[in-house]
């Protein structure tokens, strides 16, 4: 009796090892919406120095990347973009990645944040993003990566002067997946 117990918890035990992944948090009309508002960001016109905002400013956005590497696809992820336009400091954080695969339908999301952190200059944005990121293997073995991350863009114009931001994301991740990023950042106050 006592061996079948200790049988059946070790093969428990082994069960949970393996894990799935997290569920998306986000879905291909979500994906599709985000690429639509990129682009019309990108268009915007840049704000000009003597129309830039004051005090603090707080953009909400996405980012959104193609991976290359030991991950293929892409990622997209909530971003919140804190601007003291005073100190010249910026702030924010990016989470809610979801792993996007190369057919363009949401794979899965992936855990940690990742924490902005930069200057503001006459408009210019240079900031660098920081985490641990982890996620699942189809296998269903787990996985990890530190990812550094440079967003450089600057402040654009859209309803009102100085409400949106926007740039490229670019870095890498190392760890039990090694992976490039090289995409776009954007938001709005």
């Amino acid at each position: 009796m006592k061996m079948t117990l200790f049988t059946a918890l070790a093969a428990g035990l082994l069960v949970a090892g393996c894990v799935g992944p997290t569920p998306p948090t986000v879905t291909d009309r979500d994906n599709s919406r985000a690429l639509a508002e990129a682009a019309r960001i990108s268009r915007l016109p840049q704000t000009q120095i003597n129309h830039l905002p004051t005090g603090t400013a707080t953009y909400n956005g996405q980012i959104g990347a193609d991976l290359r590497g030991d991950l293929q696809g892409s990622v997209l992820g909530d971003m919140s973009m804190v601007v003291n336009f005073d100190s010249g400091r910026v702030g924010g954080s990016i989470g809610n990645l979801n792993l996007i695969a190369p057919s363009g339908r949401p794979d899965q999301a992936l855990g940690g944040n990742l924490a902005i952190s930069g200057f503001e200059d006459r408009g210019n944005i240079l900031a660098g993003a920081g985490g641990k990121i982890t996620g699942v293997h189809s296998g269903g073995s787990g996985f990890a990566s530190d990812v550094n991350l440079t967003l450089q863009g600057g402040v654009r114009d859209d309803l009102r002067r100085g409400d949106a931001v926007f740039g490229a994301v670019t870095g890498q991740g190392t760890g039990d997946v090694n992976l490039g990023f090289d995409g776009v950042f954007f938001g709005k106050r």
